[in-house]
């Protein structure tokens, strides 16, 4: 069984169940609870849940698990949640702790309810693919960014899109075996974008995605659309900073800035849970 106590925290509009556990080794049935939990309105609604637990060398371990359970190799918000909930409630002692998570060691720094992540370098974007007629533009940009992402650039206005019926065909678009997180992004200017995501394992749109705004950011300036650092708006309303650089066909020196935030914590009732 889960533990029964956790932490509500939120990350730029993306919010998590946390616990201070082991999510090494969840059986099946803590993944069912798990996604019993992230319901809005039957129980306490969150977009994931992460287990935090030490690390190796002072550092803290990262498990996170998607609104429907199931494990990914990463989520940028949450991994800068779990660094200020390392920093906060004294699992280091340090405000710069990093965070071992499936996608690699996360450097970080924390400073009150803002936290930066350094991400580890990955490939620039690929070559543009095609998409589905229900999209809003004949070709998007693969990327990954430590999770799979599929980039599409919208011209009109971003706030009128109807994600609900864009974001399922892309997000099982037939270039991702597993399925991709979809970024819908309108360029504001040469260092601003507006980005809303249909994030898979939660079959929705999010009120932000921290990879997601990395991946936009990326693939604008790819397109020639922005320059390094980018502002990025989301549907939270609250705005992400990403700056890097690209060498050899690699981006570097990746850094991600946002809000991070603990709520409340709290015990789970005896309904919770409950199917």
């Amino acid at each position: 069984m889960l533990p029964n106590r956790f932490v509500k925290m939120a990350g730029g509009g993306n919010d998590f169940v946390v616990f201070e556990a082991d999510g090494s080794r969840l059986a099946e049935a803590e993944r069912r609870q798990i996604a019993l939990l992230c319901r809005r309105g039957l129980s306490v609604g969150a977009d994931g849940a992460l287990f935090l637990r030490p690390g190796r060398n002072g550092e803290v371990r990262l498990d996170y698990f998607n609104a429907d359970g199931g494990l990914a190799s990463f989520c940028a918000n949450g991994t800068r949640c779990a660094a200020r909930y390392a920093a906060r409630r004294g699992l280091v002692e340090t405000q710069e702790p990093v965070i071992e998570t499936g996608w690699g060691k996360i450097r970080s720094h924390v400073a009150a309810d803002e936290v930066t992540l350094w991400l580890p370098p990955f490939p620039a974007p690929g070559q543009a693919i095609p998409v589905s007629e229900e999209a809003v533009a004949p070709v998007a940009l693969p990327m990954d960014v430590g999770v799979p992402h599929l980039v599409v650039f919208v011209p009109s206005d971003l706030a009128d899109l109807d994600i609900a019926r864009l974001g399922p065909p892309l997000r099982h678009h037939p270039a991702f075996p597993s399925g991709a997180n979809v970024d819908f992004v309108q360029v504001i200017n040469k260092n601003r974008i507006y980005v809303r995501t249909f994030e898979r394992g939660v079959e929705g749109e999010t009120l932000a995605c921290g990879s997601g705004v990395v991946a936009s950011a990326v693939a604008a300036e790819r397109q020639r659309c922005v320059e390094s650092p980018v502002a990025c708006g989301t549907q939270s309303g609250i705005d992400f900073v990403v700056s890097f650089t690209e060498k050899e066909g690699m981006m570097t020196d990746v850094m991600l800035t946002g809000d991070a935030r603990e709520i409340y914590s709290g015990e789970f009732g005896p309904d919770a849970a409950k199917p």
